[in-house]
């Protein structure tokens, strides 16, 4: 029985040359240093390898999102999905049982999405 070698392996395609990260850094620091990384990495919400990637290339680091935008997401997606509940009852039962509904769920949209500062 003959095997077909196939140069195709699957998976993830190989990174290129420039993409590949092979070198390893020793980084020494106090105990001071070492604390402003931690808590300088936990702020920004990355780990300290990003971190550092971050500053070496652009000489700054921004913050992911803050905990009060992650909030107005949730609520955000919450709202999304009372939304779309509405949508389905709409469907079933008939557009004016749910129009009182929609509408305050609208306002309240808008009014997080003014909320959101990007």
């Amino acid at each position: 029985m003959l095997q077909n070698n196939s140069s195709k392996k699957g998976g993830r395609p190989a990174k290129s040359l420039a993409e590949k990260r092979k070198y390893r850094l020793s980084l020494k620091l106090n105990t001071n240093e070492y604390l402003q990384l931690k808590s300088k990495s936990k702020t920004a919400g990355k780990n300290r390898c990003d971190l550092l990637r971050e500053l070496i290339l652009s000489g700054e680091v921004s913050q992911r999102f803050s905990a009060e935008q992650n909030d107005v997401f949730r609520k955000i997606a919450g709202m999304a999905n009372n939304l779309n509940q509405l949508v389905k009852l709409a469907h079933i039962q008939g557009v004016w049982y749910i129009e009182l509904t929609a509408k305050k769920l609208l306002d309240d949209l808008d009014e997080l999405l003014k909320r959101i500062k990007l």
